[in-house]
C-alpha cells in the first residue's frame, strides 16, 4: 500500500505547470511573435505592391498590344471618375485614383465621345502612391508600331508605385517595352 500511495502523490505533483514554467513559455512565445510579426508585415507589403504593379503593368501591356493589333493609338490616362458611366481623363487627378485605357482616335490623350474605353483600373490598396516621370504625368500612349509616347511626344519614362517604403518602378523604354525594377521610396 505504501507504494500505491507514493505513486498517487507523484501523479498529483506532476499535474499542472509551475509558475516558472508558465512564465518561460510566455517569454518564448513573446520573442517568437516579436520576430515573426515584422517579417509577416514585410511579406504583406511586398505582396500588395507586387499586385498593384502587376495590375498597372497589365493595363500598359494591354494598351500596347491593342495599339499594334488595331493599328491605332491607344492611351492610358489618369482618371478620378472611373466608376461613372462615362469616365474621363483628368490631368488634376492622381494615378492612384485610377486610370482608363482607350483607343485614342484623335491622339489628344483625352477620352472623348465616341472613343472606345478598353479597361478601367483602380488600385485596391488605399495606401499606395503612384508617381510618374514628367513625361507620363498626365497620360501615356502607344503608337500602332508599339512605341510609347508621353505628353511631349517622347518616350522613355517611368511610373513609380510606393507602398510604405517599398517601391516598384515600371520603366517604359523608347520602343514601348516594359520592365520592373525594385527600390525604396524616398
Amino acid at each position: 500500500m505504501a507504494i500505491a500511495q507514493h505513486l498517487k502523490l507523484n501523479r498529483a505533483r506532476c499535474q499542472g505547470v509551475t509558475l516558472v514554467e508558465l512564465v518561460m513559455t510566455l517569454a518564448i512565445a513573446a520573442i517568437l511573435l516579436a520576430i515573426g510579426v515584422p517579417s509577416f508585415q514585410n511579406i504583406t507589403a511586398t505582396n500588395r505592391i507586387a499586385s498593384l504593379t502587376n495590375e498597372l503593368r497589365g493595363a500598359l501591356q494591354l494598351a500596347r498590344s491593342e495599339a499594334v493589333k488595331r493599328g491605332r493609338t491607344v492611351t492610358v490616362c489618369k482618371s478620378d471618375d472611373i466608376t461613372d458611366s462615362t469616365p474621363t481623363c483628368n490631368a488634376s487627378a492622381n494615378w492612384q485614383d485610377g486610370w482608363v485605357v482607350f483607343v485614342d482616335t484623335n491622339n489628344d490623350g483625352s477620352l472623348d465621345s465616341g472613343e472606345i474605353p478598353l479597361r478601367l483600373g483602380q488600385p485596391s490598396i488605399g495606401s499606395a502612391v503612384i508617381t510618374t516621370s514628367t513625361r507620363f504625368n498626365d497620360f501615356l500612349r502607344f503608337q500602332p508600331d508599339g512605341r510609347a509616347q508621353g505628353a511631349d511626344n517622347f518616350s522613355n519614362g517611368s511610373i513609380n508605385v510606393c507602398i510604405a517604403s517599398n517601391q516598384r518602378s515600371i520603366i517604359i523604354n523608347n520602343i514601348g517595352r516594359i520592365k520592373i525594377e525594385t527600390g525604396t521610396c524616398t
